[in-house]
Order: structure tokens, then sequence, then C-alpha cells
């Protein structure tokens, strides 16, 4: 399904400081603004983006969907009417925490579990088995987080539950960007939804990627794309004449 006519999806492109939370929530409440300036009404930040990709500080840093420190940004959203996805390691009932991202704004923050984690995350995250998907004005956008996007159930789980856009907050390193870049391309063109990727700007963990966030219409084409390392926002809005684009960096 398209997403509703004006409906416009973006991706931050970002740089995490290793534990900072209160620095890294900065940086997403001054890319959240330029968002909102825009127009947004998702903004997606990458994996782990308000601790960083640092497996081994997941335990000490875990925290809950209401913690206060996500207020700022949750009543910011809300006041726009944008939802904001970011990533952070949430508690669970019990045992390890969950690799998670939290949909802020509306009435609470909703948070979503990574299905499908990597042996190396294993240590530190247990997986969830629940489908990530929510409406926002008109639009349902159905959520993942990197490694779920290599295994195409994942996708196809959304499209079957009418995902108008599959939204993935990643890591990618150079090594592994060209494949599961073809592979959200293929999803954009085997379900006819909309995919976005949110990637990480530089270094964060031990991964070194290259940028790329991107989005993708219904059916493959490719309508947006960040083609280098810098911290930017890029954005697509589907129109009755077509798709539309914008890169704006942190100074806009």
């Amino acid at each position: 399904m398209p997403l509703p006519y004006g409906y416009t999806i973006a991706a931050a492109q970002y740089s995490a400081i290793r534990g900072d939370v209160r620095a890294n929530l900065d940086t997403h409440m001054r890319m959240a603004e330029i968002a909102a300036s825009a127009g947004v009404d998702f903004l997606v930040f990458p994996e782990l983006s308000v601790t960083g990709y640092e497996l081994d500080l997941a335990d000490s840093l875990q925290t809950t969907a209401d913690d206060p420190a996500f207020m700022p940004l949750h009543t910011f959203a809300s006041q726009h009417d944008m939802r904001v996805m970011v990533g952070v390691p949430l508690k669970a009932a019990s045992g390890k925490p969950y690799l998670g991202s939290l949909i802020l704004g509306g009435a609470a923050p909703i948070p979503y579990h990574k299905v499908h984690v990597h042996d190396s995350e294993a240590p530190y995250f247990q997986p969830d088995n629940k489908l990530g998907l929510i409406e926002h004005k008109g639009a349902k956008l159905g959520l993942a987080i990197c490694a779920d996007l290599n295994h195409a159930s994942h996708a196809a789980r959304a499209a079957v539950h009418g995902a108008d856009l599959y939204a993935a907050s990643a890591l990618i390193s150079e090594s592994g960007y060209a494949r599961e870049a073809k592979m959200l391309e293929g999803y954009a063109r085997e379900h006819q939804m909309a995919v976005l990727l949110a990637n990480y700007a530089t270094q964060s963990g031990s991964y070194i990627p290259p940028g790329g966030s991107a989005i993708w219409a219904p059916g493959g084409a490719q309508v947006a794309l960040i083609d280098d390392t810098r911290e930017a926002i890029v954005t697509a809005t589907y129109t009755e004449a077509g798709w539309s684009s914008e890169i704006m960096g942190l100074d806009s």
C-alpha cells in the first residue's frame, strides 16, 4: 500500500558519543527540530542511537519507555504530531535487556524489540518475536532493527499486516552495505511498500559505516540517498505528482 499523500518520512544519519545519553539526546532533539521545521511526520534514528552501538554498556544503560530522559523529545514530537524512532537497550521482565527502539510522540512512547539478534549481540541482549507496526496519520509503519532486515520473513510479516513503510534502524558497515541495501530495494519491489534505512554517519562500537541512509519507493526505485558520511536528515514525501526528497544538514 502507498503512504498517504503528503506524508513525509525521514532518516537521521547520525553519530553517537559512546555511552553519553544526555549528549546523544541533545543531538536527537536538534535533528528532530530540523525535521519538524521541514514537516517530517516520521523520523528514524539508527540502531542504539541513544547509547551508541556499545554492546558492553547494554546492561548498565538499559532503561524503560517511561524514563524521564526521553520526555523532552517525546513532548516535542507530540507537539508537532510527529513520531520519532530512537534506539536504546530496554529492560525485560527478566534476563538480559532487549535491543530496542522507542517510538516517541503521541499518547505514550511505544517500544519495539529486535527480533533477530546477531550472535555477537546474544551475550548482551535477548530477542523478542512481537510484530513492530504502528499507525500514524493514516500510515502503517513497519519497524525493524538492523539484522531484522536480513530475514525476508521479517519484511514479509510487516507487509502481510498492511505496512505502507518498512523502516530499518541500523548500523551497517562498509562491507555489508551493498548487500543489505539490495535486500531493502528488493522488499520495496516485492511487497510494494516504501522502505527506509537510517544508518550511522561514523564509527560506533567496532563498526565503520559508509553512511548511505536512503529511502526506496514501492516498486524499488531509490528516491532519496545521503551518498556520503555527513550527519544529516534525508526526507521523502509521497505526493500526487510522485516522490520528492530533501537532504538537510545540522546547520539547516
